[in-house]
C-alpha cells in the first residue's frame, strides 16, 4: 500500500502511515492506528511510574509498604513480597468473558480486582526503596536499574556499581557522580555522553580519556584541560585550583563547563554505527524510523528507550523482543505481544495483558506465570481459546476497540506521576479533560533542622552528625519536579561523598534528577540549516580550524536535530562536525 495521511482521533493533528507500516500491521494482523505516534506514546507512558514512591497499606496483607501506587489508586495493590511468592494465585480472580459487554469496560473491572505488585523488584537484596530493579543489591532510590550494586539516586544503572546521582550509567561503570549517559566509565564526576573515560571531570562526548578536565569531543587523550594538552604537574595544579571538594567550587565549575560547551559546535544528531535510521541517540541499528535512545534495533519504528528489538513498532522501554506492537516493558526474548504492559521472560502471542511471565496465547490476562490459553485469567483448551478469542476480537472490532491500546483512564497513576509528564509535560487541566487523574505531591511533614545554605562548603568539614539532620531543599517546592522540600543524607551516601571528595548536595533527589534530565534533548526532530559559516565565525561564536568541503562559504545544508532552538549551541551537520572535530 502507499503511505497515507490520517487525522489523529485524539489531538486532531495529521500524521502519516508509511507503506512499510501497513505491511507490518498486515503481518501481525492488526488494524492501522487511529492516533498519531506521540499520542500513542503518551497512552503507553501513562502506565509507567518509574520514580515516585509512596507509603500505603497492602490491600491483601494489611502490611505497611512502599509502593509506586498512591493510597487512592483504583486498583488492588499488594506487597511485592506477597506478589512474587507462591501464596499469590492470580487464577482465583478469573472471570468469564461477557459477550454482551465491551472488552475495555470488562477488563477495567477485572483489573481492579487482580492484585498488582507494589514495586517491581526481583532477585535483589536490600533494594526496598527502588522501582524496576533486578539482580541488584544495596541500592537506594534508584529505578530501571539491573545487575548493579551500591547505587544511589540513579536512573537506569545497568551492570555497574558505586554510582551516585547518575542518569544512565551502564556497562561496568563505577564510582561515578552526577554523570549522564555514560558507559564503561569510572572514578569521575560530571561526565556527559562519554565512553571508556576515567579519573576525569566535566567532560562531554569524550571517548577513552584519562585524567581530563573540562573537555569536549576528545578521543584517547590524557592530562587535557579545555581541549589543550598539559604536563601532568600543570594539569594537577589546574584541578586543585578549582577546589572541587567545595560546593562553591563545584557549582562555579559546572557553570563554567556549560558555558565552555557552547563555544564548540555540536553535531545535529547522535547516530552511531547505524544505517537508514531517523531519530536521535541511535546506536548499532538499521532500517528504523522515529526511534530515540535505542541500541541494536532492526526494522523498527516509533521505539523509545529500548534495545535489541527486531521488527517492532510503538514501544516504550524494552529489551530483546520481536514483533512487538503498542507495548511497554516487553523484555526477555518475548515475541508477538501486542497492547501489553510488562510481559517478559519468553512470553509470546499475548495481547491486551499486564504483567505476564513466560506465558503464551493469553488475552486480557493479569499476573499469570508459565501458562497458556487463558482469557481473563481463566484457562481454556486450545480449541476453546481460539473460538472465544475470535468472538472477542470480532466484537472489539465492531466496538472500535481492537487495535487500540488501553484507554487513558485505565492508568493506575496520576499523569504527573508517570514518565509521560517528563517527555510530554502537561497541566492538570489537560489531564483531567482526558479523563486522567492528577496527583498533588504529598507533604512529607519534614521538620527542617538545617537549611541548605548553612551546610559546610567543604566535604572535609562535614561530621557524622549530618546524618541526623533534615536539610531544606534549595527549591523549597517552587518547581514542578515533585520537590520534597527537604531531604536527608544516608550513611552510604555520606561515605561516598567522603571517598570521592564530593561536597554535600543542596537539592532533594527529585530536583537533582530533573536537573540531569534537562541535559537530554527532546524526542522530536526539527528542521534547521547547518550553522557552519565557512571562514566566518559560526553563530558569532566558533571559528573553524580547517577548511571544509564547502570551502569558505557557509554550509547551509538542510538537516534535522533534536537540540532545542533556545539552547545556544552552534549546530553542525555530520560532515562539518567530523571535519572540524576529528
Amino acid at each position: 500500500m502507499n503511505s497515507e495521511i490520517r487525522n489523529c482521533q485524539n489531538c486532531k493533528i495529521d500524521f502519516t502511515i508509511e507503506s512499510d507500516d501497513f505491511s507490518f500491521y498486515e503481518k501481525i494482523n492488526v488494524p492501522p492506528p487511529t492516533w498519531c505516534p506521540n499520542c500513542r506514546c503518551i497512552r503507553r507512558m501513562v502506565h509507567r511510574n518509574e520514580r515516585n514512591l509512596y507509603r500505603r497499606t497492602c490491600d491483601i496483607t494489611g502490611k505497611n509498604i512502599i509502593s509506586i501506587y498512591r493510597s487512592d489508586c483504583q486498583y488492588t495493590i499488594c506487597d511485592k513480597d506477597y506478589y512474587f511468592s507462591s501464596d499469590f494465585d492470580p487464577f482465583i480472580y478469573g472471570v468469564v468473558y461477557n459477550q454482551n459487554s465491551n472488552f475495555f469496560d470488562q477488563f477495567y473491572e477485572f483489573a481492579k480486582k487482580v492484585p498488582l505488585s507494589s514495586l517491581f523488584v526481583r532477585k535483589s537484596e536490600n533494594c526496598d526503596y527502588n522501582q524496576d530493579m533486578g539482580g541488584s543489591s544495596n541500592c537506594y532510590l534508584c529505578s530501571r536499574t539491573h545487575n548493579s550494586k551500591n547505587m544511589l539516586y540513579t536512573y537506569r544503572g545497568n551492570h555497574s556499581s558505586d554510582c551516585t546521582d547518575c542518569f544512565q550509567a551502564i556497562e561496568n561503570s563505577e564510582f561515578l557522580y552526577e554523570s549522564v549517559n555514560v558507559s564503561n566509565c569510572g572514578n569521575s564526576q560530571f561526565l556527559h555522553f562519554c565512553e571508556k573515560c576515567s579519573d576525569s571531570y566535566f567532560l562531554y562526548n569524550c571517548v577513552g580519556c584519562i585524567d581530563c578536565f573540562m573537555c569536549t569531543d576528545m578521543r584517547n587523550k590524557q592530562c587535557c584541560y579545555k581541549n589543550q594538552q598539559y604536563s601532568r604537574q600543570d594539569y594537577k595544579n589546574i584541578i586543585e585550583s578549582y577546589k572541587l571538594y567545595t560546593y562553591e567550587g563545584q557549582q562555579k565549575t559546572l557553570k563554567e563547563f556549560e558555558d565552555f560547551l557552547k563555544k564548540y559546535p555540536r553535531k545535529n544528531l547522535t547516530i552511531t554505527r547505524s544505517t537508514n535510521v531517523t531519530g536521535d541517540m541511535i546506536f548499532d541499528s538499521n532500517n528504523s524510523r522515529n526511534v530515540f535512545s535505542v541500541k541494536g534495533l532492526q526494522n523498527c519504528s516509533h521505539i523509545w528507550d529500548s534495545s535489541r528489538f527486531s521488527d517492532c513498532m510503538d514501544t516504550y522501554s524494552g529489551m530483546s523482543t520481536e514483533l512487538t506492537y503498542e507495548a511497554t516493558a516487553t523484555t526477555g526474548h518475548s515475541s508477538n505481544c501486542h497492547f501489553c504492559v510488562r510481559v517478559y521472560d519468553g512470553s509470546r502471542d499475548c495481547e491486551y495483558s499486564w504483567f505476564l511471565q513466560n506465558c503464551s496465547n493469553c488475552f486480557g490476562c493479569i499476573g499469570l506465570k508459565d501458562t497458556e490459553y487463558c482469557i481473563f485469567n481463566i484457562k481454556y483448551s486450545k480449541e476453546e481459546y481460539k473460538d472465544l478469542l475470535s468472538k472477542i476480537k470480532k466484537q472489539m472490532t465492531v466496538d472500535n476497540e481492537y487495535g487500540e491500546f488501553f484507554p487513558l483512564y485505565m492508568s493506575p497513576f496520576p499523569y504527573n506521576d508517570t514518565v509521560a509528564q517528563e517527555y510530554f509535560p502537561s497541566s492538570e487541566k489537560w489531564a483531567i479533560e482526558r479523563k486522567m487523574r492528577w496527583g498533588n505531591f504529598e507533604e512529607k511533614n519534614y521538620k527542617v533542622t538545617i537549611t541548605h545554605d548553612l551546610l559546610p562548603d567543604n566535604i572535609n568539614e562535614v561530621s557524622d552528625s549530618i546524618l541526623n539532620e533534615v536539610i531544606s531543599c534549595s527549591h523549597d517546592g517552587n518547581c514542578e519536579h515533585g520537590c520534597t522540600k527537604a531531604y536527608k543524607i544516608i550513611p552510604d551516601e555520606l561515605s561516598f561523598y567522603r571517598r570521592r571528595n564530593v561536597p554535600l548536595p543542596r537539592e532533594c533527589s527529585n530536583c537533582r534528577h530533573h536537573r540531569r534530565l534537562s541535559y537530554r534533548n527532546k524526542t522530536s526532530l526539527r528542521n534547521i540549516q547547518c550553522m557552519c559559516k565557512g571562514e566566518n565565525l559560526s553563530n558569532g561564536v566558533y571559528e573553524n580550524t580547517v577548511e571544509h568541503m564547502h570551502g569558505k562559504v557557509p554550509c547551509d545544508k538542510k538537516i534535522q536535530t533534536t537540540i532545542d532552538a533556545n539552547s545556544g549551541y552552534t549546530i553542525y551537520c555530520e560532515e562539518c562536525y567530523k571535519t572540524e572535530i576529528y
